[in-house]
């Protein structure tokens, strides 16, 4: 707990090093709205992409051998 207070305290000193006070809120604010839209851009393009059809496969008991490998009938 304590390393996550810790990064987030250096995060804050950064952006306020980088930004400055008053220019922080916007950034933040873009950040924000850039990672709603990659958000959903990824989420369309999952849509986008056709689920294969699940396949089954249909066996008769006398197809299913139950024997190991090399020994004979």
């Amino acid at each position: 707990m304590l390393l996550r207070a810790e990064g987030l305290f250096l995060i804050i000193v950064l952006g306020l090093v980088f930004f400055g006070w008053k220019r922080l809120p916007d950034a933040m604010r873009n950040l924000g709205k850039t990672r709603r839209i990659l958000k959903a851009e990824s989420q369309a393009l999952r849509d986008d992409v056709p689920v294969p059809p699940k396949r089954t496969i249909v066996a008769d008991p006398e197809d299913v051998v139950d024997r190991a490998p090399g020994q004979q009938r």
